[in-house]
């Protein structure tokens, strides 16, 4: 058997001040309450993605059109500037009040809530991964005004 270590006697407490740590490309950003507000104020055809990883974390993306382009070609409509995602890489298509997102033929694929699909209905709150950028979809249903 041992013997306990005797006490050190006082023990010193050093407050230390809060640390702000940055978001970086590998963390999903949280949304803020300038992005539910957002939200809040879209039309009924419109939708919003909000980039929530990758260097576009932040970024914001109105879906207005009937046809909207993803891709890393600069003439794409939301452009993604990384080798991950090809040059035509998916296009969002409305479809009545609500948006289709097809992969155009990408290499990597195009992902919505963790599975590739060629095709997919998006729902509100919707996660899409297209090539390291992950995106959340968003229409105005997603926000309850009182």
């Amino acid at each position: 058997m041992t013997d306990p270590i005797p006490s050190a006697g006082e023990t010193t407490s050093i407050g230390l001040p809060a640390i702000s740590v940055p978001i970086t490309s590998s963390a999903d950003r949280p949304l803020s309450e300038q992005d539910f507000a957002t939200i809040s104020k879209l039309d009924d055809q419109s939708a919003l993605l909000i980039s929530t990883r990758g260097s576009s974390s932040g970024s914001r993306y109105l879906l207005d059109e009937d046809e909207v382009t993803v891709g890393r070609d600069t003439s794409a409509d939301i452009l993604l500037d990384d080798a991950t995602v090809s040059r035509q890489h998916a296009v969002f298509h409305r479809v009545d009040n609500h948006y289709v997102i097809k992969d155009a033929g990408s290499l990597n694929g195009t992902y919505v809530n963790m599975e590739r699909v060629d095709s997919a209905e998006l729902k509100s709150g919707d996660s899409i991964m297209i090539g390291k950028f992950r995106m959340l979809y968003f229409t105005k249903s997603a926000v309850v005004t009182r």
